[in-house]
């Protein structure tokens, strides 16, 4: 199995070394190895979850929520859906206020 020490890991997905810590200090992303030097490992199956995390925060999920959603295996489709008809219903409200 593939895996990558945060710098690379970083390089790869496009998500700076700091935002990976960020992600491991709130519990988000936790690497799946961490060496007695403190170099953090993250492994095939993390890079599948942080690209999760990514098209999460795409549709306007914030962090609280995708942590949520991901530690309780959350149906995903039906989520996105609520949330596209969430942000669905803002675009018409901030629409209807700009055409006032």
């Amino acid at each position: 199995m593939k895996q990558w020490y945060a710098k690379e890991f970083s390089r790869l997905t496009q998500v700076s070394v700091r935002t990976l810590h960020h992600y491991d200090k709130i519990g988000l992303l936790k690497p799946s190895l961490r060496l007695s030097n403190r170099y953090r490992l993250y492994s095939e199956q993390d890079l599948s979850k942080l690209q999760q995390i990514i098209a999460l925060k795409f549709f306007g999920f914030e962090l609280a929520q995708i942590k949520r959603l991901l530690a309780h295996n959350a149906n995903m489709l039906e989520n996105l859906g609520m949330q596209a008809k969430f942000l669905q219903e803002k675009a018409e409200t901030l629409l209807q206020a700009k055409l006032k």
